[in-house]
């Protein structure tokens, strides 16, 4: 096994933007799924869509979707 390489400070402000850049990507993440799951939601509660054509067409079932919504979108 090949012995570890010292911390430097290039290799540690590395570690820390990289840091970064997986929170922000993980923040987008959730932002753009939110976004999802609210238009989801807005369609079915709007009553364009109902549930199971919503999951047919989404190819999720009926209980992904509602265990989505619930999560995502804020209720008031």
């Amino acid at each position: 096994m090949a012995p570890t390489r010292p911390d430097t400070p290039q290799a540690t402000a590395a570690k820390k933007r990289l840091d970064a850049a997986a929170a922000a990507r993980d923040k987008a993440i959730e932002a753009a799924q939110r976004a999802y799951w609210s238009a989801v939601a807005a369609k079915i509660e709007a009553k364009t869509r109902t549930q199971v054509a919503t999951a047919a067409h989404l190819d999720f079932s009926r209980e992904h979707i509602r265990k989505q919504i619930k999560r995502y979108v804020e209720t008031n």
